[in-house]
């Protein structure tokens, strides 16, 4: 005698795991939607709070070794903001001996990258060396000799975008005067 078995599921069954199931579902989804958010959010007040530190750490030895601005454009390709040009000092960790060397000229440029725009700084040379130092700004930058005075005083003023801020934008000046003695410069 055989005997007959029911195994599987019923109709009603099988609803309930559908709709558990869904349920389930929704709350991933909803978890993956904020967590994507929260990066987005997260990415910008980092780029915010990094940019000022980005271009202190470039502007101010490059405004304090410049032995002057040049008006045009140099090497960099883009919006120009600044160039410079300043003596090439050895490393301290370099065995040749110490001091100047041939003139170097430093471009800051503004350069598109898709919808964004991304502050860069070029080293010019045989083969430019570029970094950029902000990669997402938020409006045109402004870049000034803030006196006239000796030792001139370069100041760079940056937007970055800033959603926690009515206009939108964190701005920031970053300032750095010349050490370079004209008499001694290249």
């Amino acid at each position: 005698m055989t005997r007959r078995t029911e195994d599987g599921f019923t109709l009603p069954e099988l609803l309930v795991a559908i709709i558990i199931l869904g349920i389930i579902m929704i709350a991933i989804g909803a978890m993956i939607t904020t967590s994507f958010q929260t990066s987005r959010t997260v990415s910008t007040q980092l780029q915010g709070s990094r940019a000022p530190k980005m271009v202190s750490r470039y502007w101010i030895p490059d405004a304090e070794q410049a032995s002057g601005p040049i008006d045009g454009g140099g090497c960099g390709g883009g919006t120009h903001v600044a160039t410079f040009t300043s003596p090439s000092y050895a490393s301290a960790f370099d065995d040749r001996t110490p001091g100047p060397s041939v003139a170097r000229t430093i471009d800051w440029t503004i350069v598109p990258r898709g919808s964004r725009f991304q502050l860069v700084r070029t080293v010019c040379g045989a083969t430019p060396a570029r970094t950029v130092v902000v990669s997402d700004l938020g409006q045109p930058l402004n870049a000034t000799n803030a006196s006239k005075s000796t030792p001139p005083r370069y100041v760079l003023t940056v937007a970055v975008p800033d959603s926690d801020r009515s206009d939108g934008f964190h701005t920031f000046d970053v300032a750095g005067s010349s050490q370079v003695d004209p008499e001694s410069a290249p």
